[in-house]
């Protein structure tokens, strides 16, 4: 089969760990249709939300890590590496390889592109492996899918198997949950049956969350003059503490951060302090967190001891890149999705964009909090 090539495609290109420039490439050739393989036509794709950028300023470490990896994987030590602007896809298989067994030509597929492809979602066509995708529920839309899949994906990971939830006798505190990704844990933990509190920054996110319809044991409003986390967990534990935490910022604002919170009147995201969140935590609870950065001073550090506490870090793009975790990984996928068609997980969709306007809508992502950027084609 002769290779397929893309009429145009957007990816993010980082120098030097920090610098983002988002490039648009014609006729990009995609990989062969092997015996495994899958051809894609995207219909929607959900612009990559880990991209911490504006204008040509990036200073995310989830990004810098993320560059530092591909380039060990490539074994190139190129000062610039090349993201895909956009990771989540939905789209209708166009052909397949000669040993695909669950997919056939004209099916309606959702999935997430593994970093190491070095595709983009961003474009018109994609090639991936059988177990990158699975089949979308009826009733299901392509903007949906692709809006959530990658979200759930984060969030079936940190609560399942590595915050380890057991049921209703967990209590679990997501930091944050007015985030795409915050809206989701809420969503998957008390449909696990756990009890659920979680922290936001303003009045309007703390009304979007409850408009969600789970029930929560609080809602803290986290401001610069107030910061009630502790007391809060405190209050709805007595004092047991939480057993797991989900903490869903990957970095400490920087100056480009208050730059935009300054020109769109935002109330500043509140990062409780490491200290104060490792004092929320019971005996044997479990913190897990997106920061790559994350140090613990040795005082922090005695705290999690005598809590007999763990840390873990939550880094999705592992378990796409990684052959031990596939059949995992395609467990996720397929459980999402139908939690998805049944109503348990529902998306949030800010708005979505048209080829033409993905690079603007790149630039403007970190000022959406909540809810996705989806493109349509």
């Amino acid at each position: 089969m002769t290779r397929v090539k893309t009429a145009k495609t957007v990816f993010v290109e980082v120098t030097n760990g920090s610098n983002l420039t988002f490039t648009e490439e014609n006729q990009v050739e995609l990989p062969d249709l092997d015996r495994n393989s899958v051809l894609i036509q995207v219909k929607a794709c959900s612009l990559s939300s880990w991209l911490h950028c504006c204008d040509n300023i990036g200073k995310d470490p989830t990004t810098a890590v993320l560059c530092q990896t591909l380039t060990k994987i490539g074994g190139c030590p190129s000062k610039a590496s090349k993201l895909p602007a956009g990771q989540d896809i939905a789209g209708v298989v166009m052909a397949v390889g000669e040993d695909v067994t669950t997919l056939a030509k004209g099916d309606s597929v959702v999935g997430i592109i593994p970093l190491d492809y070095g595709q983009s979602g961003c474009a018109d066509f994609v090639v991936l492996q059988e177990f990158d995708v699975v089949h979308m529920p009826d009733g299901v839309s392509f903007v949906d899918a692709a809006g959530c899949v990658g979200d759930a994906v984060k969030a079936y990971i940190a609560l399942h198997y590595m915050g380890r939830l057991g049921g209703s006798d967990d209590t679990v505190l997501v930091l944050n949950g007015a985030t795409s990704l915050g809206s989701t844990l809420l969503q998957l933990a008390h449909h696990w049956g756990a009890r659920v509190m979680t922290s936001c920054s303003s009045n309007d996110e703390k009304t979007y969350i409850q408009s969600l319809g789970v029930p929560l044991l609080q809602v803290v409003e986290l401001n610069e003059k107030n910061q009630t986390l502790k007391t809060a967990c405190n209050a709805e534990t007595g004092n047991l503490g939480v057993n797991i935490i989900i903490d869903t910022i990957s970095s400490q604002p920087t100056q480009m951060d208050s730059n935009i919170i300054e020109e769109e009147k935002l109330e500043p995201l509140v990062r409780p302090s490491k200290h104060d969140i490792i004092s929320c935590l019971a005996v044997g609870g479990r913190w897990v967190t997106c920061e790559p950065s994350l140090q613990l001073d040795p005082p922090n550090s005695k705290l999690l001891f005598l809590r007999c506490a763990s840390v873990g870090f939550l880094c999705e793009q592992a378990w796409m890149m990684s052959h031990a975790q596939q059949g995992r990984y395609q467990h996720i996928l397929l459980d999402i999705m139908r939690k998805v068609g049944t109503g348990i997980i529902r998306p949030n969709i800010h708005h979505t964009v048209t080829f033409d306007g993905v690079k603007d809508a790149l630039k403007h992502l970190s000022k959406i909090r909540v809810g996705k950027v989806v493109l349509t084609m």
